[in-house]
């Protein structure tokens, strides 16, 4: 249950799933500016070098989505059968069963499916960022449900 942006509800909801959301606005101002000035400097390059439309618009796609985590608000919600977290460019779901490892991370939790920390961790973990001020609480929740699931 989510009472307001940013602020995780304590209780799960009717189906027992945990649900959040994250604003890098108000958890990590100077980094969600950092971000935003970098795609917008390659936005402004990209469109410097008068590429056709099409060709500019997928460019800029493609330079601004590794950097949107960074300033793009995100939904989160665990559940029995997985965790789930939504940005700008829609939903992306782990199951239980295809996730090894947790790890704390400075931001909240990063789901693996590498039993030992790896070099393509960046491209196809989850990432589940967490209020600063629900993090230990959240976390928690995180890591019992996975446990639950033979984790």
């Amino acid at each position: 249950m989510t009472s307001e942006p940013g602020m995780a509800g304590s209780d799960p909801d009717a189906t027992g799933a945990l649900q959040w959301t994250f604003d890098p606005w108000r958890e990590r101002p100077a980094a969600a500016v950092v971000a935003t000035l970098a795609v917008l400097a390659f936005w402004l390059a990209i469109a410097a070098l008068r590429f056709p439309v099409m060709l500019a618009l997928a460019l800029d796609v493609i330079a601004a989505s590794p950097l949107l985590p960074a300033f793009v608000p995100a939904a989160c919600r665990v559940s029995a059968d997985g965790a789930e977290r939504r940005g700008l460019l829609g939903w992306e779901r782990r199951r239980w069963a295809d996730v090894r490892r947790l790890d704390d991370v400075p931001v909240g939790v990063l789901l693996s499916p590498f039993a030992e920390r790896h070099w393509l961790d960046a491209a196809r973990s989850l990432t589940l960022p967490m209020p600063a001020l629900k993090r230990a609480e959240l976390r928690e929740g995180v890591q019992s449900r996975w446990g639950a699931r033979g984790g």
